[in-house]
């Protein structure tokens, strides 16, 4: 059985661990592919014209890239 795809915010804790939700901290032994993004809009847009440019998408305007963010958050 597949497990479905978790969003959460995680704070890097002082010891050098990421905080995980309850019920994620309990699946000891479970591998995640991890992707760390800053929070603040700044940081999202950035990261996002940055991988559009490693994809290949390059031609994406910053009005698209605010797009494709906001549908994201289901953001109309």
């Amino acid at each position: 059985m597949e497990t479905a795809i978790k969003r959460f915010v995680g704070k890097v804790l002082s010891d050098g661990h990421l905080s995980l939700p309850d019920d994620t901290a309990k699946e000891v032994g479970k591998i995640y592919e991890v992707v760390l993004m800053p929070i603040g809009e700044l940081d999202l847009y950035s990261y996002a014209e940055s991988l559009a440019k490693e994809k290949g998408f390059a031609d994406l305007t910053e009005q698209d890239i605010e797009k494709i963010i906001h549908e994201s958050r289901g953001i109309h």
